[in-house]
């Protein structure tokens, strides 16, 4: 066969296997509509990443996708953990880990309400974020209300204290461009009172509506120098104590949050607030309110006098009584 027949041969063939590689790497590879989630772990060749994938389902034919590696040494894969998008190819999905871009991201969610134990709990008990200290519970006294509830998302092998320093930047914040447009003559006079204010607001309110009525309560209270009397600074105060009841011997208890022993507010926030109960603090409502009690929906009676209040408590416990029948 003449050597002419031999070059069209060879061409003819790398030709073919050209064509049929290009089909293969630029064809779409994943075909779950919720997308394909791979950790890549540290350390891991290029062909054990082609081999794992394949092993996923991935990608078919792995030899044209090592030839393509092969092909391109300067890229150098990248630890992480990636999704795969409904319909990427091979080469769209070995963009992605030799730029380390991509990622799947987890949610945490800092509840609006918690202390900041129950966030060290729940950061402590993530599976996919990496503890850089067994437990930060210590920090409590000086982080405890200074993080933003909200949902906040991380990269597998991202640091807990990530997520604490996100949350505390955003607080910060959110913090300060409430308070730079609060109203005037509140009896607090800095941003970080103001967050105390917020705490007992967040765990006295259930309804939002309510915020800025409970707010003007506490605010006519702390102008009057009325001990604010807030159930929620009893409980705090009580820990691992509280059982879900508040007993009267517990409203004796000797702590700087007892309100009802001390007069002004608590040393530090009892729980992380959200922007409502922040803008609540920041703009209460008028009211010559200095009262209130829960109702079992909820809600709360307001009242004026310790009269009233007394009479709404006893209708409140009727209503009750009467329901339970």
């Amino acid at each position: 066969m003449p050597l002419r027949v031999y070059l069209k041969l060879i061409v003819l063939t790398i030709f073919i296997f050209s064509a049929f590689g290009a089909v293969y790497l630029f064809a779409p590879t994943v075909s779950q509509k919720e997308g394909v989630v791979y950790y890549l772990r540290p350390g891991l060749s290029k062909r054990s990443v082609i081999t794992a994938l394949y092993q996923m389902g991935v990608i078919k034919h792995p030899v044209f996708f090592s030839i393509y590696a092969f092909f391109t040494p300067q890229s150098k894969i990248k630890a992480g953990e990636y999704v795969f998008v409904h319909g990427r190819n091979f080469v769209g999905i070995w963009h992605q880990i030799t730029t380390g871009t991509g990622f799947y991201y987890h949610p945490f969610t800092l509840v609006p309400g918690w202390t900041y134990k129950q966030f060290d709990t729940a950061l402590h008990n993530d599976p996919w974020l990496k503890k850089k200290t067994e437990s930060l519970a210590p920090l409590n006294s000086s982080h405890e209300g200074m993080l933003f509830p909200d949902t906040y998302f991380f990269t597998r092998g991202e640091y807990d204290t990530d997520i604490l320093k996100h949350a505390a930047k955003l607080m910060q914040k959110k913090l300060m461009d409430a308070y730079n447009k609060r109203n005037d003559n509140l009896p607090y006079q800095t941003p970080y009172e103001t967050l105390i204010v917020a705490s007992m607001i967040e765990k006295e309110a259930y309804l939002d509506v309510e915020r800025p009525m409970i707010a003007s309560v506490i605010i006519n209270r702390l102008k009057k120098g009325i001990p604010l009397q807030i159930d929620a600074t009893i409980i705090y105060a009580l820990g691992d104590q509280y059982n879900g009841t508040i007993y009267k011997k517990d409203l004796q208890i000797v702590s700087p949050y007892n309100t009802y022993l001390n007069k002004g507010l608590p040393p530090t926030p009892i729980a992380f607030p959200s922007l409502a109960s922040i803008n609540a603090a920041c703009h209460p409502a008028v009211s010559d309110y200095y009262y209130y009690v829960a109702k079992r929906d909820g809600s709360h009676q307001f009242s004026k006098t310790l009269e009233e209040h007394e009479k709404a408590i006893s209708e409140i416990k009727l209503r009750a009584l009467e329901n339970s029948k």
